[in-house]
């Protein structure tokens, strides 16, 4: 492993803050959807509208299968693209998948920086090489999506926790959804949202048997189901089972606020299972930062990144584990009284809407991704972001095939 290590000589020093930082940015997908779909998408649209000179390489797309052949035509590709691309400030991996390739890229490009972004199962599932490079390439570098994930890479490095960000067009829709004062209705929604072919890591059955408890108690209770679709006959056939249940395949973005806005209460209920060639866990769940914008207030899964996803107590509340038992005791609590309920999502929405600032995303992003601020005329310290194009929700009707397990959604819902 020591070939690994770049003399330095090949070292440069940070460019000028006018000069525009040069990423090369090495993706697992565009276009197939998922929670790491949309963190990258994010950090690009964040990047470029800061300024940066940005060219972005992606494995997959719609229409392209993850095959040994479909990698390697990858890997050559994005050398390359590097060797064209010249001296970068930054090589990103989007990937863990793909640090191979990105320990070549760096040297290629005599990048600075090499941050590889991780989220969650992939932390595990890391193939023994990968970690190896990781550990042994002074370059590369573990950057992360939230606490309890930064903990868990421990053993490879020290990494900086960069949560996923929201665009400031999907944000505003969120919260201006927020800010509309509806009467309650006479029966209280519960919501969640995931891909829905990933019903099973995302906990659905148990939650619908939480809910079938919490309405022998406290009476008739809504529950919707929402996410990139379609969804598998087999959830078809668990739903139809429960009453005042409903399944929404690929809502439009404003459809998906709405049902946000509309609902009393958020819940995830992610199972975690790091092994296996079923493993599901949350990194950290994008969808509950979402539903407080829409001011919801939220219950998060029993384990996992998403607590640095809302306030304990204040915005949201956990089970103390995974069971329906746990998760119905929560649930019923919450919906007890839905006055308070209703002012848990007005806090909600305040804190998510100070935790989501695009100013404060920028800056994260250029320090921790370029190792810089973002050049002069480019002033992160504000809102005014409005520049950054418009990110899908994520669960819209854009549509592609992925294959289940496909390192391409792990752990960003």
């Amino acid at each position: 492993m020591n070939s690994l290590r770049r003399p330095s000589s090949l070292t440069r020093s940070a460019p000028p803050l006018d000069e525009p930082a040069r990423v090369l940015f090495l993706c697992n997908s565009r276009g197939l959807g998922g929670g790491i779909e949309r963190y990258l998408t994010a950090v690009e649209e964040t990047l470029r509208a800061g300024g940066a000179d940005l060219l972005r390489v992606d494995m997959l797309e719609p229409g392209i299968g993850l095959t040994p052949a479909n990698r390697a035509r990858f890997a050559l590709r994005a050398l390359s693209t590097a060797r064209r691309f010249g001296h970068a400030d930054s090589v990103i991996t989007g990937h863990a998948n793909l640090i191979p390739v990105a320990a070549a890229a760096v040297r290629l490009t005599r990048a600075r920086l090499g941050p590889v972004l991780f989220y969650g199962t992939d932390i595990w599932s890391m193939r023994r090489t990968d970690r190896a490079i990781l550990r042994a390439d002074p370059i590369l570098r573990p950057v992360t999506i939230s606490s309890y994930s930064a903990g868990a890479l421990s053993t490879v490095g020290a990494a900086p926790i960069l949560p996923p960000g929201i665009s400031p067009t999907w944000r505003a829709t969120l919260l201006a959804e927020a800010s509309r004062r509806r009467p309650l209705p006479p029966v209280p929604t519960i919501l969640s949202v995931f891909r829905l072919g990933d019903w099973a890591g995302k906990g659905a059955a148990v939650l619908l048997e939480a809910v079938q408890s919490v309405r022998a108690t406290l009476g008739p209770v809504r529950l919707v189901l929402a996410g990139r679709g379609p969804a598998p006959g087999a959830l078809h056939e668990l739903v139809s089972t429960h009453p005042d249940t409903e399944l929404h395949e690929s809502p439009t973005d404003k459809d998906l606020a709405r049902l946000y806005a509309t609902a009393d209460l958020f819940a995830l209920c992610t199972r975690t299972l790091p092994r296996g060639p079923h493993a599901s866990g949350e990194g950290y769940g994008i969808v509950l930062l979402e539903a407080q914008l829409a001011g919801c207030a939220v219950v998060g899964p029993a384990s996992g990144g998403s607590h640095d996803a809302y306030q304990e107590g204040v915005t949201g509340q956990t089970p103390v584990d995974e069971s329906a038992q746990m998760l119905e005791i929560v649930l019923r609590g919450m919906l007890a009284d839905r006055a308070r309920l209703a002012r848990t999502g007005r806090r909600a929405a305040e804190w998510a809407e100070a935790a989501t600032r695009p100013g404060d995303y920028t800056r994260s992003v250029f320090t921790t991704l370029a190792g810089r601020l973002p050049p002069t005329g480019h002033d992160s310290s504000t809102d005014a972001h409005q520049s950054i194009p418009n990110q899908p929700s994520g669960t819209g009707a854009r549509r592609g095939g992925v294959r289940p397990g496909a390192p391409t959604d792990l752990g960003a819902s």
